[in-house]
C-alpha cells in the first residue's frame, strides 16, 4: 500500500512557458513634433511616448522593438479603462491556445499580419482577465496602453529609456 502522504515530483529541468516580455517589431515615423508608432499595420500618436523618452527622437525612421509585459495586454472587448487621455495600440490577432489559471486566461496568439510582412507573425502571450471569451482559432483584438510599452533598439536590443 502506498502512503499518500509522500509526494513525487518531476527531477527534470525548469523550464520558463512564457515569455517575460512580448516583442514586437515596429517603427517610429512621421515629424519630431507628431511621432507615430507603427505596428503590425496599425498606427497609434506616439508623442507621450517620446515625450517621456526623448532618446526616441533619434529613432524616427527606424525600425525598433516594442516591448509589453502579458499583464498589460488586455482584450479590448473587455478592456478596463485606462487613465484619461491615455491611447492605447490596438492589434489583431489569432487565439493559438488558451488556459485558464483562476480568474486569468493565458492566451498565446499569433499576430496578423497587417502589411505583408515578410517575416513571421509575432507570437504574443496575454494574461487576460476572466471577462475575456477568447478560444483557439478565434480572432482577437488586443489592447495595449502606450504607457505600458517598452521600447528596444531593433538591431542592439538595447532598451531606449
Amino acid at each position: 500500500m502506498r502512503d499518500s502522504s509522500v509526494l513525487v515530483r518531476d527531477a527534470g529541468p525548469l523550464t520558463a512557458a512564457e515569455p517575460a516580455i512580448n516583442r514586437i517589431p515596429a517603427m517610429l515615423v512621421g515629424q519630431p513634433g507628431r511621432p507615430v508608432l507603427a505596428v503590425r499595420g496599425q498606427q497609434v500618436p506616439a508623442r507621450a511616448l517620446v515625450r517621456r523618452r526623448p532618446m526616441l527622437r533619434r529613432y524616427l525612421g527606424r525600425p525598433v522593438i516594442v516591448g509589453v509585459q502579458p499583464e498589460d495586454v488586455q482584450d479590448a472587448v473587455v478592456r478596463r479603462p485606462g487613465p484619461a487621455g491615455s491611447a492605447a495600440l490596438v492589434l489583431h490577432g489569432t487565439v493559438r491556445d488558451v488556459r485558464v489559471a483562476g480568474a486569468l486566461r493565458i492566451v498565446r496568439l499569433e499576430l496578423a499580419d497587417g502589411e505583408g510582412f515578410a517575416e513571421p507573425a509575432p507570437v504574443v502571450v496575454a494574461l487576460l482577465s476572466g471577462g475575456s471569451v477568447a478560444g483557439a482559432g478565434d480572432p482577437i483584438m488586443l489592447a495595449i496602453d502606450m504607457g505600458h510599452l517598452m521600447v528596444f533598439d531593433a538591431q542592439s536590443g538595447l532598451s531606449l529609456w
